[in-house]
């Protein structure tokens, strides 16, 4: 007893030196208020209705970090996808399951430094800068010196700096190190008129490649203004089928498989799709479906087809601006928003007819609008993927191992004496879900979602009645290095008892 009010006295003690503490932290009545900064936030998935421009704290800079009055900043398809939630993976791997986890949106701006950390010394108070971190949608931003952030040159707007970063590093690095372009090659941008578009189009011209740009009939003459020696309108002419080869295939689009575009390749070309994602991309894994083809692919075709995501990084960066500064490239600038009107600029971009790129306005006087109706209502369209998420867990990974463990009970029931066979079950149920899946990213229509099942299918039932061909057979085709190893060593077991037929 006596040990017990020593414990309750403890705890009431420490939690009033923490109440006095917190107390004593509390600014005085005279002391200066915290900076504020206006800012979009949203803390709830969901459509532009979810951002909010709010009054936030100003961040402070550390030893290390530049702390950047924007400018300008630029809208990209990863705005959308963060605000959205989608694809569903990034929501278990970190952004939030059922709300996102950095409330913060935007990646490009430019700007004036207004501090920078002690330890700081390739920027001083007054430079004109820009570059990429999260957070760019609002008064200001801090940034790592070290990091993607470098001098803006002169005669480059803060416009046409802000629309650099993701954009025109993904283009310039998806020709140069994945395309791996040189003079005199043939490059296919499908996909020219739009932010990454206008940028591959005249990378790949200061390269020395000739370009076609694939676009739309309103788009054909600006295609050709920023320097495409060939443009075809996709409206009335499927490049795929043009008869025309190309060494270099940029894909912004996504609109042909790869099987498609492999048909205009040279035998040793390279087709690079743009990992962005667009709005018709599968809200499960996005342009991740075409990573898997791209590796299912890749054994049996000459070409080097994959996906690439942009690095940003200041060398890169300080090259766009070598660029720009050269006349080289010119960023193409479709329409300007103010910071309030965030929400309409993403509405504009989510229709995929952007012409360069959308820009928004960051100036002194961010007015907050008023807020109309209930600002958590979209939070709804949070409930639907949550729980469509916790339905495909339970069918695709808890079903399988139910399965699994009563097939196995019948197996042993009719076969005495005889070893378990709960991975053999699981294993053939696993496999018949993964050719469905394999039938889906093949986008050829359900006809062959229902093919690629069957096989599956039928190879799981021999797999099942341990027949060593089934093993062989759907043991390479999983795909799947773990069931390799599991089935190499395991299973192999299993089978030196002898063939059984299930009851």
């Amino acid at each position: 007893m006596k040990t017990h009010s020593q414990t309750l006295i403890a705890t009431i003690a420490v939690a009033l030196l923490l109440t006095v503490a917190a107390l004593g932290q509390e600014p005085s009545p005279g002391s200066p208020p915290r900076a504020t900064m206006k800012a979009i936030v949203y803390h709830n998935y969901g459509s532009p209705d979810v951002l909010r421009l709010e009054e936030i704290a100003k961040p402070v800079p550390n030893d290390n970090q530049v702390l950047v009055k924007v400018r300008a900043a630029s809208v990209n398809p990863l705005d959308w996808h963060y605000m959205e939630g989608t694809p569903y993976l990034i929501r278990i791997f970190g952004a939030g399951l059922f709300k996102p986890t950095v409330t913060r949106l935007g990646v490009d701006y430019s700007g004036t430094v207004e501090a920078v950390g002690r330890k700081v010394t390739q920027f001083k108070p007054g430079d004109e800068v820009f570059g990429g971190k999260t957070g760019a949608f609002g008064e200001y931003v801090c940034a790592l010196a070290d990091r993607a952030i470098v001098l803006k040159p002169a005669g480059v707007t803060f416009e046409q700096a802000a629309s650099l970063p993701i954009a025109a590093i993904t283009a310039l690095q998806g020709l140069r190190d994945k395309g791996h372009v040189l003079a005199g090659q043939k490059v296919l941008i499908n996909g020219a008129s739009g932010g990454v578009g206008t940028f591959a189009v005249q990378i790949a011209k200061s390269f020395g490649a000739e370009v076609t740009g694939v676009c739309s009939t309103r788009n054909l003459d600006m295609v050709r203004s920023i320097g495409a020696d060939h443009v075809i309108d996709y409206t009335k002419e499927d490049f795929t089928r043009s008869g025309q080869n190309y060494d270099v295939i940029i894909d912004n689009v996504g609109n042909h498989s790869m099987l498609e575009c492999r048909r205009v390749l040279n035998p040793k070309g390279k087709y690079v799709l743009i990992g962005g994602g667009g709005v018709n991309d599968s809200p499960w894994i996005g342009p991740l479906a075409s990573v898997i083809k791209g590796l299912v692919l890749a054994p049996f075709v000459s070409q080097d087809m994959g996906m690439m995501l942009a690095d940003l990084n200041q060398k890169d960066l300080t090259a766009l601006g070598d660029l720009i500064q050269t006349g080289k490239v010119t960023p193409v600038i479709d329409r300007l928003y103010p910071l309030r009107d965030l929400p309409a600029a993403i509405r504009y971009l989510e229709k995929g007819h952007a012409r360069g790129k959308v820009i928004i306005m960051v100036g002194d006087k961010n007015e907050i609008p008023p807020i109309v109706g209930n600002p958590s209502a979209s939070s709804a369209s949070t409930i639907p993927p949550t729980l469509i998420i916790f339905a495909v867990i339970a069918l695709v990974l808890i079903a399988p191992i139910v399965l699994a463990l009563v097939f196995n009970r019948r197996f042993q029931q009719g076969n005495p004496g005889k070893r378990p066979y709960r991975w053999g079950y699981y294993f053939s149920m696993m496999t018949i879900v993964g050719g469905l899946i394999l039938g889906l990213m093949l986008e050829a229509g359900s006809g062959a979602v229902i093919v690629c099942g069957l096989i599956y299918a039928v190879l799981a039932w021999f797999f099942a009645q341990r027949h060593h061909w089934a093993w062989i057979t759907l043991t390479i085709l999983s795909f799947n290095p773990v069931a390799w190893i599991i089935n190499g060593i395991y299973l192999w077991k299993r089978w030196a008892e002898g063939a059984v037929a299930t009851s």
